[in-house]
């Protein structure tokens, strides 16, 4: 990261040379159609600004991950424990404790299986990177993998800096092939490896996972985005605790086959 910020001067400067090719092609093409717009969106001091941005995110994001990695490591020392005393005071068929137990073995289950999915997509996309010749391939893929944690959206987000790049370096048409080349990439890990993967496990409907994004987002801010997973499994899961709301829970989400079913809470009959 750091050798990367101290090279913005050079990306600029080459992003300067892409936009002066742009325009002189598009001058001699003798488009009909008016280029004003693209050349103004390739702008060097805004594709820059972008790069700088997204370097500024991804440490803030290993600051928050860090974080994130001492609260699990406490939470799954003191787990044992804090489940057996819930036990104690609430009684072994209390839903609370019930709950607590089966939403641990979701989150290890739905993280476990969504890491492999996402080893799949850095792992092709560094590669492709690699291949291609994109400064810092490893930091990519990195990204890549902790980003596509967020289904759907992350690995998107993850390929903008390395498409940047691939600008700099080569012009739209190497930038264009990067980001085609890490659609289909992302296209087959969220279309067939996941399902594959993640059907021996659980399954939660897309569209809830997009929302819950969302909804967490707005809630949470950015960090809202990584623990999103785990507050509506929670929230999903105690639905099932309770009769009026478990036709609905049971909608969204698919527990494996070798899961125990949620005992009801005998207060609320």
């Amino acid at each position: 990261l750091t050798t990367l910020t101290a090279d913005l001067t050079t990306y600029t400067d080459q992003f300067s040379q892409r936009q002066a090719e742009l325009a002189a092609r598009a001058e001699s093409l003798n488009r009909t159609f008016d280029s004003t717009q693209i050349l103004s969106a390739l702008n060097p001091g805004t594709l820059a600004g972008v790069l700088s941005f997204f370097l500024d995110a991804l440490g803030g994001i290993f600051k928050n991950s860090l974080v994130i990695l001492l609260v699990t490591v406490f939470v799954l020392v003191e787990s044992p424990l804090f489940i057996k005393r819930m036990r104690q005071a609430f009684g072994d068929d209390h839903f609370l404790p019930n709950n607590v137990t089966s939403l641990a073995q979701l989150m290890i289950s739905y993280f476990g299986l969504r890491a492999l999915v996402n080893l799949v997509t850095a792992t092709a996309s560094g590669l492709m990177f690699w291949l291609l010749g994109i400064p810092h391939a490893g930091l990519w893929a990195v990204l890549t993998f902790f980003l596509s944690f967020v289904p759907y959206i992350g690995a998107f987000v993850a390929g903008i800096p390395p498409i940047l790049l691939a600008y700099a370096q080569a012009g739209l048409g190497y930038a264009i092939l990067t980001g085609v080349l890490m659609v289909v990439i992302n296209a087959i890990a969220e279309n067939i490896v996941a399902p594959w993967v993640m059907g021996k496990g659980l399954s939660i409907s897309p569209t809830v996972v997009f929302l819950s994004f969302l909804f967490w987002m707005f809630i949470l801010g950015g960090s809202g985005a990584f623990i999103a997973m785990p507050l509506t499994l929670a929230v999903i899961l105690f639905m099932r605790s309770f009769e009026e709301t478990r036709d609905l829970a049971a909608t969204v989400i698919i527990e494996p086959e070798t899961a125990t079913p949620l005992k009801q809470d005998q207060s609320t009959v």
